[in-house]
């Protein structure tokens, strides 16, 4: 469980890092394809840390709760129903799932537009998820 713990810790910081970087502020002394470039990369992090935050999950809930979540959005759902997770966080999480599988499954301009736009809030969650979980596994 601390292995897990840690290396998502790390992934996520690495998620955060890419997250306030300000894209719009580089557009003048980058070439385009850079920043896309940047973006892309911050969108396979984002995928690599929403993956890493239900597997991390997955084992919190069967070591804490004894529940076996199969999927990443019946882990999530579990969480939720555990009491770990406000109503608010949880239809995020559902929705960084929803966004990690379609951008990872086919390539669609405006939605990867709008995942970008939300990539803040996902950073936000996935560090007040940290906290709940290093809370409980400390007592």
């Amino acid at each position: 469980m601390e292995l897990k713990l840690k290396v998502f810790k790390e992934v996520l910081d690495s998620f955060s890092y890419l997250v306030n970087v300000n894209y719009d502020s580089l557009q003048s002394i980058l070439d385009p394809r850079l920043i896309d470039g940047l973006e892309n990369g911050l969108i396979q992090k984002f995928e690599i840390v929403t993956e890493q935050s239900w597997k991390l999950t997955k084992v919190f809930l069967l070591k804490q709760e004894g529940i076996d979540a199969k999927t990443p959005k019946q882990t999530v759902k579990e969480c939720y129903n555990a009491g770990y997770l406000s109503e608010d966080d949880y239809l995020l999480w559902i929705q960084a799932v929803n966004d990690r599988n379609t951008l990872r499954h086919r390539y669609n301009e405006e939605a990867y537009q709008q995942a970008l736009g939300r990539m803040s809030d996902y950073a936000n969650l996935f560090e007040r998820l940290i906290k709940v979980l290093e809370d409980k596994l400390s007592k």
